[in-house]
């Protein structure tokens, strides 16, 4: 044999076993379990790392936890569901019955976040092989998985991976059948109602409609798409009926909600006054959305036509990371030039309208990435098709080496991101906290130990096993005193974040000084803490 006849007998080796490589891993990938492999590899990791680092909720997001959540789930348990200014029951319904099987509504909440986090991860694989193919889906998975923000949500207790994972199950289902089925209009439509009894904003799954109506993926006639529509608005209203109905015994308002403050904050608040002065005072001058649309209608359509490019750029560099941002953008544009409306009636288009009725949504409130989880897939999915859609892709310009290559190293990137990202974060709340807990349990008596305590955060409150009464918005020690004595507060505590957001009474992280009508406990030096008590 020559040297060149076997040189390519050692080609047609490599090819042959790169093939069979690759349709091995086709071939596991397809494999009904796989996606339940990753989703519980997710939920067996990320939950080890929480429950082994993550000891004390952040000041971030963890805030609304311990001021709301906790509480909300203390009244369900008692049988008293609690109606809140901002989101539904359903988040501390369940945070009060995962609660019966842990130590603490902590613990519990850290399980709930990773376990909704491997329904996500789980769902979103199986809705995007309905939606493309087999690898695209595995790499966007992938992707999801190792996303810093992702990770960040799924040990952080609060609502927002909870929602994500009844959103992605509601679109699982919507887009789980290439025909109409009944069967999974009414679970995304029950699912959908979940979600907005979750989360107010959940009301985008209501952009089904406009799917079934006018994408019309399933391709069926007018009069089969009315009748989808009015089975999938009939199970969504009903799932949070009863939830509406004593909202308007209690309330006088069938969909109570006061998140047209947070749209007031954004449109009228932002960078003109602190967040406590808005909140204190500000926000009590609007009283519906309408007040908030037409106080200034002007301002109100430029902040919300802003916000689509401020927004946008920000899920980029925040959400995703340039490194992604870069090829969800391109393949943006390749989408945009395969001209996607020849034909409309694709699953995809259906799919793109759900994911862009819900970043509209999000352009009425200020920018925080959490809220954008949600988008995540959809984002990445247009980077990983940027390099290997068999459309209009990189694939028709470069080489399929480098476009491997270009996979393997975003990839990576996204794995050192997450684990630099989140070494910082994971531990990054108030660790004296649980040393002051500590102290507080060995030291202070029963009969001293108190029942409600002042701060600006509610961590403090929720382990020292107290009623929070937030720090007061005045100016004047006179003042603070008798506010507080007003709400009965028997402790005050004082650490950097009080200094911070009350700077005129920075004067009480030094427990040496004379505080009239506050007696020292006990301080720490690093970083400075004291918890005073009310002298009565």
């Amino acid at each position: 044999m020559t040297k060149k006849n076997q040189k390519k007998k050692e080609v047609r080796q490599v090819k042959s076993k790169s093939q069979s490589f690759l349709s091995n891993l086709n071939s596991i990938v397809e494999n009904k379990h796989f996606g339940l492999f990753i989703a519980a590899a997710y939920l067996i990791i990320i939950s080890i790392i929480s429950f082994t680092y993550h000891k004390i909720g952040d000041y971030g997001v963890e805030t609304d936890f311990f001021w709301g959540y906790v509480h909300a789930a203390k009244k369900f348990l008692e049988g008293i569901i609690v109606i809140d200014q901002f989101r539904g029951p359903l988040y501390p319904i369940a945070l009060g019955i995962f609660s019966l099987a842990f130590p603490d509504f902590f613990s519990a909440g850290i399980f709930l976040g990773v376990f909704s986090a491997s329904i996500v991860i789980y769902f979103t694989f199986e809705t995007l092989k309905r939606i493309s193919d087999s690898k695209i889906s595995l790499i966007t998975t992938i992707l999801l998985f190792f996303n810093p923000i992702f990770i960040q949500y799924s040990y952080s207790a609060g609502t927002d991976m909870f929602f994500n994972a009844l959103a992605v199950i509601t679109l699982y289902f919507f887009f789980k059948s290439n025909e109409p089925n009944y069967k999974n209009l009414l679970l995304a439509a029950f699912f959908g109602g979940l979600s907005y009894l979750t989360r107010y904003n959940g009301i985008f799954l209501a952009s089904f409609v406009l799917a079934i109506l006018f994408i019309n993926h399933w391709k069926i006639s007018w009069k089969e798409r009315i009748k989808a529509v009015l089975i999938f608005c009939f199970v969504f209203i009903i799932t949070f009926s009863p939830w509406g109905f004593y909202c308007l015994s209690e309330k006088g308002s069938f969909f109570y909600n006061e998140n047209y403050k947070n749209i007031a904050y954004e449109i009228y608040g932002k960078e003109k006054v602190s967040w406590d002065e808005f909140w204190f005072s500000e926000s009590s001058k609007m009283k519906s959305l309408t007040d908030v649309v037409f106080a200034d209608p002007g301002k109100f359509v430029s902040t919300v036509i802003g916000n689509i490019a401020d927004h946008f750029l920000k899920d980029m560099e925040i959400l995703i990371g340039w490194h992604i941002g870069i090829f969800t953008i391109l393949g943006l544009v390749f989408f945009i030039f395969s001209k996607p409306h020849k034909p409309l009636t694709t699953v995809f288009n259906s799919y793109v309208l759900v994911n862009l009725f819900f970043f509209l949504l999000l352009l009425l409130v200020f920018y925080s990435e959490r809220f954008s989880l949600f988008l995540i897939p959809f984002y990445v999915f247009f980077a990983v098709s940027a390099l290997h859609s068999g459309n209009l892709s990189l694939k028709k310009f470069m080489p399929k080496q480098l476009i491997i290559l270009l996979t393997v190293f975003i990839i990576s990137f996204a794995i050192i991101e997450a684990y630099g990202f989140n070494v910082e974060r994971i531990d990054s709340g108030p660790q004296e906290i649980l040393i002051l807990k500590e102290w507080y349990d060995k030291n202070v008596p029963e009969e001293q130990k108190g029942s409600k305590i002042a701060a600006r955060k509610p961590h403090i409150a929720y382990y020292l096993d107290m009623e929070f009464s937030l720090l007061p918005l005045v100016n004047s020690h006179e003042e603070l005193i008798s506010e507080l004595n007003k709400k009965n507060v028997d402790y005050l505590y004082f650490s950097p974040v009080e200094a911070g957001l009350r700077r005129e009474f920075m004067y009480l992280l030094n427990p040496n000084l004379q505080h009239p009508g506050l007696e020292t406990v006990v301080f720490f030096n690093n970083p400075p803490a004291v918890l005073y008590r009310l002298k009565k």
